[in-house]
């Protein structure tokens, strides 16, 4: 580190390269690099060591307060709610009997699969059908 102190003006700064005749100079912590005289520069006092400490050290943010608290998270009380079988289904009816057999002997795997299959197999017609015979 080095202090430049042309026409009495004080720059610090670190020294970067010689070339024999200039001394190359940046600024702490990063900035613009400059030329200088050998003979217009000096070690820096102690004072402005410690300046050249504050402004090389990295400072870290200091976390924001929070303003408000997190909103609760609200549970249900049945973590996978059965599938409600459609009335007078047959398909429904087999498959949520399944599926509570499957979820007292702990295989969700397999209840999850009914639980689809309740959901998801047709109940009504389809409303539009392909003819039946080729025109």
């Amino acid at each position: 580190m080095a202090a430049d102190t042309p026409e009495g003006q004080l720059r610090l700064g670190k020294v970067t390269a010689w070339d024999g005749e200039f001394v190359h100079l940046q600024r702490p912590g990063g900035g613009t690099a400059w030329t200088a005289a050998p003979s217009e520069l000096r070690r820096p006092t102690e004072d402005e060591r410690a300046l050249i400490r504050v402004l090389t050290t990295p400072v870290t943010a200091a976390p924001r307060p929070r303003t408000c608290p997190e909103p609760p998270v609200v549970l249900s009380v049945d973590l996978v709610p059965p599938a409600v079988p459609a009335p007078g289904c047959v398909t429904c009816a087999i498959a949520a009997e399944r599926e509570r057999h499957h979820l007292r002997t702990h295989d969700h795997s397999a209840a999850a699969d009914f639980r689809v299959e309740i959901r998801n197999h047709p109940h009504d017609e389809p409303k539009s059908t392909l003819p039946r015979k080729l025109p």
